[in-house]
C-alpha cells in the first residue's frame, strides 16, 4: 500500500512564497522535495542539478519545494536563509524547517535528500546523496508523460540585473600591476572579476560570459588566476588589453571528480571539483577543491596538476597529507615555501600543510583549531578549546606572524597566533554580514563582506592586541568599496571563442 506524504506544519516560515503552502494545494502535480542546508559545500552542486530538473519539468507541472534544515545556528535565522536563496538563485519555494519537523516526518537521515510525491499525494521515491539527476529525471518523466499538467511558475531572482554594484562578492586580493596598486574582486553573483584602483574606481571586468560562480583569485606571473568554481576549472586571464582580453583554461576538464592519492594529471584533464581558492606557493599554484575535500598543486614547468592533500573522505583527520581527511577546504594562504594554512569550513577548523615534516620528507596535515564535523560555536581560547562557525577564508601576515580568519557564520574576523596557539576575535567599527573572504597586502587586510555587497579595508596597525590576542578596541574600517561603477561592457558572444588561447 503506498505511503501518503504527511502535510507540512502550518507555523513554519517560507521564502519565495507570499504565504504558507501545503502539499494539498499542489494535489494533481508531481512534487519534488529537496532537503538541504545552505552551509554545505554540496548545496551549490546539488542545486545546479536541481535547476536542470526545474528547467525541464516545471513547464510540465513539476513542483519543487526546498526544505532548509539548519546545521549551524546561523542557518536558523530567516533573513540568512532568504539571503542564501537569493545568492544561490533559488527560484522555487523554500521552507525553513528550523526544528527539523519535516525532516523527521519524512524519516530523512542525511543531507541532501529527495522525496518525490506523485499527483495523488503518495511517496514514490526517497533517496539521498549527490549525483541523483539521471535517476530523478527518469522517475519524474514517468509521472508527467502523456499528461497535460499546468505549468508551475517560479520566482526569477536571476532577472535582477545590477551591473553597477557588487552582488554577493566572495573573495578579493590586492596586487601591484605595472607599479600601480589594484584590487581584484570576485563579484560572484554577477559571474565576473572586477578590477578597482587603489581609490576604488572601476577599471575593468574579467570573465563576463565565461565564468560561473567565480570564487578565489590571485595574481601569478602576468596572469589573473581565477577559480571558475561552477565550471570546475581554473582560468588564467591576460592582465593586458581591452575587456575582450585573451584567456586560457589553466586547469580542469570542466567536470567534477576526485584525485587518487598522489595522482598526477595533465592540467587540462584534471578532475577539479568546485575549486574555491587559489594562491601562489613557492614557484607553483595551490588550489583548494572544496567539492572533493582535497588540495592540489599546479606545476608550471610540466603544465600538470598533482594531488597533495586529502583522501576525499569528508572528516577531520590529521596525518600524512595524501591520506588525511578534509571537509570543504575553502580558503588557503602561504606561510612559507614549506607551510600552507587553510580553512576547513565543514569542520570549522584552521589547518596546516607542512612539507618535510621533522625532516622526514613527508608532507603532513596538522590542525590548529577545530574539533570535527559536528563541533562549532563562537569562543576564543587555545587552539584545542576555541570554536568557529563555518570559516571560509584565511590570510597570513608576515608582519605579525598571525593568521587572520573570516569566521563567516559568526559574522566575525578572528586572529590566530601561531606563537601563542590562541584564537581571538577582532572587534570592528562596523558589523559584518556573512563575510566570505580575507586577504593581506602590505599591512592592510581586505575583507569581502558578502551579504552587504561591499569590500572593507583595515590597517593591521589599527588592531591593538592584548597578550591573549583579543583586541582592546574596535579596529577602524578605513575604506569601503561598493560601487556604483562606470558602465561595464559585457563580452560579445562572437568574442568568446576567438579569445580562448
Amino acid at each position: 500500500m503506498p505511503l501518503h506524504a504527511p502535510e507540512f506544519p502550518p507555523e513554519l516560515k517560507w521564502v519565495n512564497s507570499d504565504s504558507s503552502l501545503t502539499l494539498e494545494k499542489f494535489r494533481g502535480h508531481p512534487i519534488l522535495l529537496h532537503f538541504w542546508t545552505f552551509g554545505s559545500i554540496h548545496a551549490f552542486q546539488v542545486l545546479s542539478e536541481l535547476k536542470k530538473l526545474e528547467d525541464e519539468f516545471s513547464k510540465k507541472g513539476l513542483v519543487v519545494i526546498g526544505i532548509q534544515n539548519p546545521k549551524y545556528f546561523h542557518e536558523r535565522n530567516y533573513e540568512n536563509v532568504k539571503e542564501a536563496c537569493h545568492r544561490l538563485n533559488i527560484n522555487h519555494p523554500v521552507i525553513l524547517d528550523e526544528e527539523m519537523l519535516i525532516y523527521k516526518k519524512f524519516a530523512i537521515r542525511t543531507l541532501p535528500s529527495y522525496v518525490l510525491i506523485d499527483p495523488e499525494g503518495n511517496i514514490i521515491v526517497s533517496t539521498s546523496c549527490d549525483n541523483r539527476y539521471e535517476y530523478l529525471r527518469e522517475k519524474i518523466s514517468s509521472l508527467v508523460v502523456g499528461k497535460n499538467l499546468p505549468t508551475f511558475d517560479l520566482y526569477n531572482w536571476s532577472a535582477f540585473d545590477d551591473k553597477f554594484n557588487f552582488r554577493y562578492p566572495t573573495k578579493a586580493v590586492a596586487a601591484l600591476v605595472q607599479d600601480k596598486l589594484y584590487y581584484f574582486i570576485s563579484d560572484t553573483f554577477n559571474n565576473r572579476i572586477v578590477q578597482l584602483t587603489e581609490e576604488g574606481q572601476f577599471v575593468t571586468s574579467f570573465g563576463e560570459g565565461i565564468l560561473y560562480s567565480p570564487l578565489g583569485c590571485c595574481i601569478w606571473k602576468d596572469f589573473l588566476i581565477v577559480c571558475d568554481s561552477g565550471h570546475h576549472r581554473v582560468i588564467a586571464f591576460d592582465l593586458e588589453g581591452k575587456p575582450q582580453r585573451k584567456y586560457k583554461v589553466l586547469a580542469g576538464k570542466g567536470e567534477k571528480g576526485i584525485f587518487e592519492s598522489r595522482s598526477e594529471y595533465d592540467a587540462k584533464s584534471a578532475p577539479l571539483n568546485f575549486p574555491s581558492d587559489v594562491c601562489v606557493w613557492g614557484e607553483h599554484l595551490v588550489i583548494a577543491c572544496s567539492g572533493s575535500h582535497q588540495i592540489v598543486q599546479y606545476i608550471y614547468k610540466d603544465d600538470s596538476i598533482i594531488h597533495i592533500a586529502g583522501s576525499g573522505k569528508e572528516d577531520l583527520q590529521d596525518g600524512p597529507a595524501t591520506h588525511a581527511a578534509l571537509a570543504g577546504p575553502s580558503g588557503i594562504t602561504a606561510i612559507s615555501e614549506s607551510v600552507l594554512a587553510f580553512t576547513d569550513s565543514e569542520t570549522n577548523s584552521i589547518r596546516l600543510i607542512i612539507k618535510n615534516w621533522n625532516e622526514t620528507g613527508k608532507t603532513m596535515i596538522v590542525s590548529l583549531v577545530g574539533g570535527g564535523l559536528a563541533e562549532f560555536g563562537f569562543s576564543d581560547g587555545l587552539g584545542a578549546e576555541a570554536k568557529m562557525q563555518h570559516p571560509l577564508s584565511c590570510a597570513w601576515s608576515p608582519n605579525t606572524q598571525n593568521i587572520y580568519v573570516i569566521d563567516s557564520f559568526n559574522n566575525a574576523m578572528r586572529i590566530y597566533s601561531l606563537g601563542k596557539d590562541y584564537l581571538g576575535t577582532v572587534p570592528l567599527s562596523d558589523e559584518l554580514n556573512e563575510p566570505a573572504g580575507i586577504s593581506w597586502y602590505s599591512g592592510n587586510l581586505i575583507i569581502t563582506d558578502t551579504n552587504s555587497h561591499r569590500i572593507l579595508l583595515i590597517k593591521e596597525t589599527d588592531i591593538i592586541q592584548r597578550n591573549n590576542t583579543n583586541s582592546i578596541e574596535p579596529a577602524k574600517i578605513n575604506k569601503i568599496f561598493k560601487g556604483p561603477f562606470a558602465k561595464i561592457t559585457d563580452y560579445s558572444k562572437n568574442n568568446i571563442n576567438q579569445n580562448l588561447v
